[in-house]
């Protein structure tokens, strides 16, 4: 990822290249610049990586080197894209990015986000055919959908709250119905391989409303009782995107905007990366199906 966080008194009031707000104090102010990838997700085959990809042709910069660059991209080739697993073949399949992404286990399917509802279309082994696409919610905002090990069910985010019961981890059939209620409040849900359980996110709050950090929860669906695996104490971290390792017996997630594992137990952690992986344009990351890697 390319970003931009140089910020020098000598550069140029020309306002922001970004959102074309004025600059403060003459100060050319950039947010960090949009990522020419996002949401690698591994296919179920293992024998390639799907991916958001808008080719970045080049970076100029008008007011000097130490200050923001302004990226020049190739609409025209943005989309989703696959690329094999051992790096070849780099290849556009579709001419449209995907938000939030998933593949369903048997490989045939991808779950994707249009405008705050979640969509399914068949994946035909080289291109998605669209006369398949089916919308599957209709109400409230709904992210992150997850296939269940089985491909009969979908977790998934709803983010509106209008009740005590409406905001957080839902499940439904893969075909959209049999809408079901789990967690308050949580976000980022993933499956146990074994299809019995579901790991999520809740942030951590004071009674007054402060945030303290992030609980990561798992939800058994055999006795529908929930229990934290680990608390994360920080104001900052923005934990997210817990997944478990395809044998079940470890947990992959971002904090801290990098990546971390961990025993199911929450215990033994490390942290894995140290230079920064980014979740602001999309999912971090995924495992590969024989749990050997990280995407």
């Amino acid at each position: 990822m390319l970003c931009f966080l140089l910020l020098f008194s000598n550069c140029r009031d020309n306002g922001n290249q970004i959102d074309g707000k004025a600059p403060r104090n003459g100060i050319d102010r950039a947010i960090v610049a949009e990522s020419a990838y996002d949401s690698p997700i591994w296919h179920p085959s293992g024998q390639f990586i799907g991916f958001n990809h808008t080719p970045l042709r080049r970076i100029e910069y008008p007011h000097g080197e130490q200050c923001p660059g302004v990226q020049h991209f190739a609409a025209d080739s943005a989309g989703f894209w696959l690329i094999n697993s051992d790096g070849g073949n780099m290849r556009r399949i579709f001419p449209y990015k995907l938000q939030s992404p998933a593949w369903s286990p048997d490989g045939n399917w991808i779950a994707f986000v249009v405008g705050a509802q979640i969509f399914k279309m068949r994946f035909t082994g080289m291109t998605f055919d669209t006369s398949t696409v089916a919308q599957l919610t209709f109400e409230g905002r709904n992210f992150f959908p997850a296939w269940s090990p089985d491909g009969q069910w979908i977790a998934y985010n709803e983010s509106v709250c209008e009740g005590l019961k409406t905001c957080g981890i839902w499940l439904m059939t893969s075909s959209g119905t049999n809408r079901r209620f789990l967690a308050a409040y949580g976000d980022f849900p993933s499956w146990h391989p074994s299809g019995t359980k579901i790991v999520y996110w809740t942030a951590a709050v004071t009674q007054e409303g402060g945030t303290i950090g992030d609980s990561l929860w798992a939800y058994d669906l055999r006795t529908n009782t929930e229990s934290v695996l680990i608390f994360i104490s920080s104001q900052t971290n923005d934990s997210r995107h817990a997944k478990y390792s395809p044998d079940g017996t470890k947990i992959a997630f971002l904090s801290s905007s990098n990546i971390w594992i961990m025993d199911t137990t929450g215990a033994n952690l490390r942290q894995l990366t140290t230079e920064g992986v980014d979740a602001s344009f999309g999912l971090p990351f995924t495992w590969s199906p024989d749990g050997g890697s990280l995407v």
